[in-house]
């Protein structure tokens, strides 16, 4: 049997064997079960045990195939040639999974009582992360831009300048064609979410760290209450920013991947 789509322990615990009979050996020094084999009550598949050090990596494939399955429905109503849609279904998984990692790893305190840090090793490799896969994603859908948009020129990875020029480049074809335009209008109020994650991605390539941008707070400076900082009178809300700039990096690829104008 299974639960959350992981396998049950076969001395019938009803626990995840992750956490029950993994944890115990036999006289051979082997974990219990580990070669063993259950059927299901209905008579289904059966299923044998794993290693427990694959327990982490099993639940993260199964997320990222979550989202990669969305994005395959995504890409499917799109204009994208399908010799790119594997791609495009992976780069989109795997950011949609490192923008839920960190968002849970900053509501997540850390330190005792009120005294929090915004800034841990858990933060800043989730925060890592979500960069490198935004960055691939904006450059993905940047790159193809012309073809999904039929566009009359190429516009290129986007980074700032290359996010202007694709609006420049939309204004002046809306002469022409209003779809264009329409294009053009929804893409602009996304510019600044954009262009602050574009800004933030591009420091990550320097030898610094982006998170330094976030300030560290702990019981002498500060309180961290549902992600919004507060130092000195002045807020910043960091799970407001990444929650904006994930929102906008979506619209921006349903349009750019001619899904949605």
């Amino acid at each position: 049997m299974v639960k959350n789509g992981l396998p049950l322990c076969p001395c019938g615990s009803g626990k995840l064997y992750e956490e029950c009979c993994y944890k115990k050996k036999g006289a051979d020094g082997e974990p219990l079960f580990y070669k063993g084999a259950m059927t299901s009550n209905d008579g289904g598949h059966t299923w044998h045990p794993i290693p427990n050090v694959r327990f982490a990596a099993i639940v993260g494939g199964q997320a990222i195939d979550k989202h990669r399955e969305y994005a395959k429905d995504l890409v499917a109503k799109s204009t994208l040639p399908e010799r790119f849609h594997e791609k495009f279904m992976n780069s989109y998984g795997l950011f949609y999974q490192s923008f839920e990692q960190l968002l849970k790893a900053c509501q997540t305190p850390s330190g005792k009582g009120v005294s929090f840090q915004m800034d841990t090793i858990d933060v800043r490799k989730c925060w890592k992360e979500y960069l490198l896969h935004g960055r691939i994603l904006l450059d993905f859908i940047g790159l193809h831009s012309r073809t999904t948009l039929g566009l009359n020129q190429d516009i290129g990875g986007l980074n700032e300048k290359k996010f202007a020029l694709l609006l420049t480049t939309l204004q002046k074809l809306g002469a022409r064609d209003k779809k264009f335009l329409d294009i053009e209008a929804e893409l602009e109020p996304l510019g600044d979410d954009i262009v602050a994650f574009i800004r933030f991605r591009d420091k990550e390539k320097l030898p610094q760290d982006t998170i330094v941008d976030f300030p560290v707070i702990d019981s002498e400076y500060g309180l961290v209450k549902d992600g919004k900082v507060s130092v000195n009178g002045n807020t910043f809300d960091m799970i407001e920013f990444i929650k904006k700039s994930h929102e906008s990096i979506h619209k921006l690829t349903l349009l750019l991947l001619g899904i949605s104008h």
